[in-house]
């Protein structure tokens, strides 16, 4: 059941699921991120394979929690297109960034503080969502809390 809800954007979820997606996908992530760099470290060319596979995750990443965000914030009685602020997380880490050039990098190097205070918004985001309980009864869209 878990499996199968973890890409559904139907429905809500409480605070208990929303955990769970993240404590799945977190290990996913973790286990991703030893195997490459394990590769890494036999591999030539390291840092280049490390950049793209690091992205290659964060498109995972994305892609796993997106569902679980939308869900839990039609639990708050918020429209799902809030999703965007999670979205430009995962698109601004400048990891992912630098693989678009090395000008791009430095800029990157010069906007950190702010890049830095955007992250502390979407931190803020993830609180709300881990910590507010859902709305009770019938929330916009016509979906019963469970």
């Amino acid at each position: 059941m878990f499996l199968q809800n973890l890409l559904s954007t139907e429905g809500r979820l409480n605070r208990i699921g929303f955990l769970h997606s993240f404590v799945f996908i977190l290990c996913l992530f973790v286990l991703l991120s030893i195997l490459n760099i394990a590769y890494i470290r036999s591999a030539e060319g390291a840092l280049t394979m490390y950049l793209y596979v690091n992205s290659l995750q964060s498109v995972m990443l994305l892609a796993l929690w997106t569902p679980a965000i939308i869900r839990r914030l039609h639990d708050l009685d918020i429209r799902g297109n809030r999703v965007w602020l999670a979205w430009a997380a995962l698109l601004l880490d400048v990891h992912n960034l630098m693989l678009l050039n090395i000008d791009t990098a430095e800029f990157l190097q010069a906007i950190q503080p702010i890049l830095f205070f955007f992250s502390a918004i979407v931190l803020i985001f993830y609180m709300i969502l881990f910590l507010m309980p859902g709305s009770n009864g019938v929330n916009n869209w016509g979906q019963v809390k469970e």
